[in-house]
């Protein structure tokens, strides 16, 4: 069996839903100066090679936490919350579903490819402090020949150490429990916007979330397809204060956020929204 060499920070599952009947979403991108708009299949976007790929194992273990933990965990009990998620039931959701798709908002936020090098920059840099506390721990065990730190012995020994301890705490990060708790009791909602225009994009950050999830003032939105949103806020007097403003007005505010908050690609179901993917992708 081939290894999953191609980890896709946004799921076929997902970008699927914006999927014509070609089987094709439309990729807005900015190759030199000016936005094109092009169609591909989801398996062809949305991945980076090796990305969450761990340095100085065997070929079974390389993929470990795409194989074993992105994919099995977070992305196969996700697709199936979203089955029910795009029915507009949220009581049809199991306590199984409901943590699938927790799990699966909170690795939006984190299985970036600009994410992943930035947790695993902080990781680096945490563990080379550790690592020169207590020096004396070291100078105890340390032979002649070994160099005089402990981080200079990681650094000529096994380097691949500095990579691979940010990527090892991504499950850790995902599955963080106070996190999982706060959205849990987020009061949860799914808006059709099909009367209201335009439809709605994605991007590769796909999800907008306006203060941290312990604040009062959390707005949770990540669309699920063209036509669906899924929307997390702390009350219902929040989520109603929002929508006040009327589907259209927050259909406009989502897809305006997301594209200024794409890092390359934005996606969507057609190729109308050209110009206004121009004017806004960075």
């Amino acid at each position: 069996m081939s290894e999953p060499n191609k980890h896709h920070y946004l799921p076929v599952f997902y970008l699927s839903r914006w999927s014509q009947p070609d089987g094709k979403v439309i990729s807005y991108y900015r190759p030199h100066q000016a936005v094109v708009a092009s169609p591909i299949a989801p398996k062809y976007t949305g991945f980076e090679v090796g990305l969450y790929r761990l340095e100085g194992y065997g070929p079974e273990a390389r993929n470990a936490i795409e194989k074993n933990f992105m994919a099995p965990v977070v992305d196969d009990p996700a697709s199936r919350a979203l089955d029910t998620l795009i029915e507009r039931d949220i009581s049809k959701l199991t306590p199984e579903h409901r943590r699938a798709w927790i799990r699966f908002v909170m690795s939006l936020l984190v299985r970036t490819p600009g994410k992943v090098e930035y947790i695993t920059n902080q990781a680096e840099h945490a563990l080379r402090q550790s690592l020169l506390t207590d020096p004396e721990e070291y100078d105890a065990v340390r032979g002649e020949i070994d160099p005089p730190t402990l981080v200079e012995w990681v650094e000529q020994k096994a380097p691949e150490i500095w990579s691979n301890f940010g990527k090892e705490v991504l499950p850790d990060i995902i599955m963080h429990q106070p996190t999982f708790d706060a959205i849990n009791r987020m009061h949860w909602e799914i808006i059709d916007i099909a009367e209201g225009f335009p439809d709605l994009l994605t991007c590769d950050q796909p999800v907008y979330m306006s203060h941290g999830v312990m604040d009062e003032r959390c707005f949770i939105a990540l669309p699920i397809s063209p036509r669906f949103v899924f929307i997390a806020t702390r009350s219902q007097s929040t989520f109603n204060r929002v929508m006040s403003v009327g589907i259209k007005a927050v259909t406009e505010l989502i897809n305006d956020s997301l594209v200024r908050q794409a890092k390359k690609y934005v996606y969507g179901a057609h190729d109308r929204h050209l110009r206004f993917v121009e004017n806004l992708l960075s």
